[in-house]
């Protein structure tokens, strides 16, 4: 067995050339200390944890042994794996609050034997002619809402992007232009983005991980996903009854359409289709708002890059936004890791790992490694100008069986998003400190100031 792989017994290596959990270094300070550095300071805790090596061990009292590796080799290993000793569902059980929101039957459905069926199913909503009928809708909603910013003041741009990035995903999820009916959704995701961002849902959230994945009762959460889900059902039953010549090309009518498509006794019930619906609909925009804040960020404080962005649109070539938007997403990455649980003992290459631990793939790290990047901390959109991203380099959305369904469609949205508001409006430079990466209450890290920025009337 050679490198790069994953193997479901700890044969194949003799066993003094295997690397063990007990061989690797951990953290000088307190794990429990340091897993706080991680949350509020994640650059910082990247840069220490890079001093120890490739692989690192980190204990925290209550919760499983995590492996942070940084390996190219550990990762292209991982995402390769297929036999069932690692397992994506199962560590977003344990290690986040996705669950909790969408429900056991989606998170179970992205493990095991469902996955590969559930992606067929559902995969033409996120890729070709289902993109390019998105897009007038993307525009539309951009333009109306840039209308209605401040100029010529500081703003936070991140909190624009939500706004918008929630208009959009409306639209394209939804399709629903009826004032009084999209009003309902609108009030009815705000609802749930606030109880999900809540200091009861953020003390819920450490107590799961200490309790094994185990959630406290949280009626302003279950009230909300009712509310969400309830204006999910309004909108089925419309769509069920409106003639199929007058159904739009969103993804609600694109899942009932799948819906048929599996079948009466198949996986994909009313409940499945609201929790999906609840996952595109959240996923969809917050993903977007930070990828758009950190590109802004980045963008004031570097104005010959906004330069040349500007040259480029304005003749119609998109090759340098692409460029701008791919650098962006490798050294201010939304999703800074991607977890996977260690069903069974196995090994990955030469390192064995027992069942039970956590392997944490350091995307944030892998991707301003020196050896992969020249100058990695700079930002500079060059690097993709004319290549695209080596994919075990630059893995914002993760790799292998699970990378993430919504990738093209994020990656067009925060395209056609930029692109358009760049069409009436332009950034003022801004000569102060690069904005601290936080990180939030889903995992990812956004801009510590929200990505303030000055929008300008373009001439």
């Amino acid at each position: 067995m050679g490198a790069h792989a994953v193997d479901n017994a700890l044969g194949g290596v003799e066993p003094e050339k295997l690397t063990t959990l007990d061989s690797l270094p951990r953290p000088p300070i307190h794990s429990l200390f340091g897993w706080g550095v991680f949350w509020t300071m994640p650059e910082v805790a990247r840069r220490h944890m890079a001093k120890l090596g490739e692989r690192v061990v980190v204990d925290i009292p209550f919760m499983p042994t995590m492996v942070f590796t940084t390996s190219v080799q550990d990762a292209r290993a991982i995402f390769l794996e297929r036999g069932g000793a690692l397992e994506f569902n199962d560590a977003l059980r344990r290690l986040s609050p996705h669950e909790r929101v969408l429900g056991k039957d989606l998170i179970d459905a992205f493990g095991g034997g469902q996955h590969d069926q559930v992606r067929r199913l559902v995969m033409p909503a996120f890729k070709g002619r289902a993109l390019r009928g998105y897009e007038r809708a993307m525009v539309e909603a951009t333009r109306m809402r840039l209308e209605t910013w401040e100029l010529d003041k500081p703003v936070s741009f991140y909190r624009l992007m939500k706004d918008l990035a929630r208009d959009v995903i409306m639209s394209v999820v939804f399709g629903v232009t009826e004032p009084e009916r999209r009003a309902a959704l609108e009030d009815a995701l705000i609802e749930l983005d606030t109880a999900i961002g809540s200091a009861g849902m953020m003390g819920r959230y450490f107590a799961s991980m200490v309790m094994k994945g185990k959630w406290l009762p949280f009626k302003a959460l279950d009230a909300a996903i009712a509310k969400v889900d309830e204006v999910v059902a309004r909108e089925v039953e419309f769509r069920r009854a409106t003639p199929a010549e007058d159904k739009g090309e969103d993804c609600l009518s694109m899942f009932l359409m799948f819906q048929q498509q599996d079948g009466e006794d198949g996986f994909f019930d009313d409940q499945i289709l609201k929790a999906f619906m609840r996952m595109l609909l959240l996923a969809g925009y917050e993903t977007t708002a930070t990828t758009l804040g950190w590109v802004a960020e980045r963008l004031v404080r570097h104005p010959k890059v906004m330069e040349k962005l500007d040259e480029t649109l304005a003749v119609g070539d998109e090759t340098y936004l692409e460029a701008v938007i791919a650098e962006a997403m490798r050294v201010r990455p939304a999703l800074p890791i991607t977890i996977r649980a260690v069903e069974k003992d196995c090994r990955i290459n030469d390192l064995a790992l027992p069942a039970g631990t956590i392997i944490v793939v350091y995307v944030n790290a892998i991707q301003k490694a020196a050896h992969a990047h020249a100058d990695p901390e700079r930002f500079d959109p060059e690097r993709f100008a004319e290549r695209r991203p080596d994919p075990m380099h630059w893995m914002p959305f993760g790799g292998g069986a699970h990378f993430c369904l919504g990738a093209q469609l994020s990656l067009m949205e925060s395209r056609v998003l930029l692109r358009t508001i760049l069409e009436r409006r332009r950034f003022a430079p801004d000569n102060s400190p690069d904005e601290r990466q936080v990180q939030h209450r889903s995992l990812m890290t956004l801009p510590g100031k929200g990505a303030r920025v000055t929008l300008l009337k373009r001439d």
